[in-house]
């Protein structure tokens, strides 16, 4: 992992964008995010030519960016562009122009390139996908299987954004014919059915926050969103009828996308037409995380990210990291003791839930719960889908006794299956049993053992332990019994 923040400029179609990252690191912690709509693929399909507009645009954005970057100390700097200033006739000066402001080089990117970095993105982002990665820009779309088996070959495509809308004259049902022909020779998309379509790029972002606001989703994360193939084909078609604006009645697409999203939405749709994927999921991160994984050694890139975030969770917040660390092997034997057997991922999401267990308690005790709640329900966690992010968000609201008004439900609750549901409360039970007994304190945990003796569950307690006994840590563990339908009793001494 390395030390020092990192930064990548990304030159593309529509956007320049700059991202600081805290570190190169397998889940990267973004410090400064902005974008410029400097819009270079737009006419580029005309004349070939990128417009003196927009690269002043682009140019000037340049500029800024070179100055926060040397204000905030990065430690490296990585210049990507991509199709606009590949293809454009005057790219070359374009290029050459970037590097006398930021003098240092670019890496210009071809379309091969482009994908292979939009796929590591998803792999950076995601916990084992398996599927077809779409990155759609301005000036183009590039679509890359990924896999158990690593990454197939990339295709490029001219159907970004502003491309499609160029060549087709401006009509949406010319573009949608456009797409579809293009689409028809993909080696990509015949390998999608069935499996997952990875949607990468601004403008679907956009789409996908649509689709969000329009079914009044509870969750305002937007990576990992995942929405049936079919759906999404008809929420697309509903876009290219009846237009963006009947739509986003809540303003959730910027003005700067806004015209875009339904050449997005024409893509989309050819692409689940065509590949048939189960589902459609979206994907925060792109090319610019793909370039800083791909430069992480092999031992970086097999760390889970969704445990390494939560660990760094655990070290910024929790009263002690080596209690949660203690919690995780506790309650991981009193799942065994109360039957419930786990599957891999239960055990991470577990281990996650675990991790996060003490990040809420610098708030007043009223509020600890809604706390909580709130950090995992929007925290930038990566390798995690929505109802995991669910499970984990109801364990920590559980596990603080719940929010200020008590008929209150979390927003999240629902999104995961109900066996998730009960799993959530038994761990949240579990922990607060651990956190009567060691509020935070390490070193006890090891010391205390949850045993079953036929119906009943015992807490059994060291010699020297045995004044922790007390009203309270018997009513949790009456909680926890309850969950499993047995007794509950205190014991110490001898087992």
């Amino acid at each position: 992992m390395g030390s020092g923040a990192v930064a990548v400029i990304d030159v593309g179609s529509n956007s320049v964008r700059l991202v600081i990252y805290e570190r190169a690191s397998r889940a990267p912690t973004v410090l400064f995010n902005e974008k410029v709509l400097a819009a270079l693929g737009e006419g580029l399909a005309e004349n070939g030519r990128l417009s003196d507009e927009a690269m002043g645009r682009a140019l000037a954005a340049l500029r800024r960016f070179m100055l926060l970057i040397r204000d905030a100390d990065v430690r490296q700097v990585t210049i990507l562009a991509t199709a606009a200033a590949r293809v454009a006739t005057n790219g070359a000066d374009f290029i050459a122009d970037i590097e006398r402001i930021a003098r240092q080089k670019v890496r210009v990117l071809d379309g091969r390139e482009e994908a292979e970095m939009a796929a590591n993105g998803v792999l950076c982002g995601f916990w084992s996908p398996d599927g077809v990665v779409g990155d759609l820009g301005g000036g183009s779309l590039e679509l890359i299987d990924v896999g158990d088996g690593g990454l197939g070959p990339g295709d490029s495509f001219p159907l970004g954004t502003l491309r499609l809308k160029n060549d087709a004259g401006n009509a949406l049902r010319r573009g949608c014919e456009i797409v579809t022909d293009m689409l028809s020779g993909s080696r990509q998309l015949p390998l999608l059915a069935g499996r997952t379509f990875y949607a990468v790029g601004g403008t679907w972002r956009s789409l996908v926050r649509l689709h969000m606001a329009v079914t009044n989703y509870p969750l305002s994360v937007m990576h990992h969103y995942s929405v049936p193939g079919a759906e999404m084909a008809a929420f697309c078609e509903r876009i290219l009828s009846e237009g963006v604006e009947g739509l986003d009645e809540d303003r959730v697409i910027s003005k700067g996308r806004r015209s875009l999203v339904p050449w997005g939405a024409a893509v989309l749709k050819a692409i689940v037409e065509i590949g048939k994927p189960d589902q459609v999921v979206a994907s925060a991160l792109g090319v610019r995380e793909g370039l800083i994984y791909s430069g992480l050694d092999a031992a970086e890139r097999r760390r889970d990210p969704l445990l390494l975030a939560t660990e760094e969770l655990a070290l910024l917040r929790a009263r002690s990291p080596q209690h949660a660390t203690e919690l995780i092997e506790w309650a991981g034997a009193a799942f065994r003791t109360l039957g419930l057997r786990e599957t891999e991922e239960e055990e991470r999401l577990r281990v996650a839930a675990c991790l996060l267990s003490d990040i809420g308690w610098r708030a007043h005790p009223d509020y600890r719960g809604d706390q909580a709640l709130a950090i995992v329900s929007n925290a930038a966690l990566y390798g995690v889908d929505h109802p995991g992010r669910s499970y984990i968000a109801r364990v920590l609201h559980d596990r603080y006794g719940g929010i200020a008004d008590p008929r209150a439900k979390p927003a999240v609750e629902g999104l995961c299956s109900p066996r998730m549901e009960q799993r959530a409360k038994v761990l949240a039970a579990v922990c607060r049993v651990a956190y009567v007994l060691a509020p935070g304190t390490p070193g006890v945990l090891p010391r205390i053992r949850l045993l079953r003796d036929d119906d009943t569950i015992v807490l059994w307690l060291p010699e020297d332990l045995a004044g922790l006994e007390g009203e309270r840590p018997l009513r949790r563990m009456r909680q926890l019994a309850r969950l499993v339908n047995a007794q509950a009793e205190i014991r110490s001494g001898g087992a």
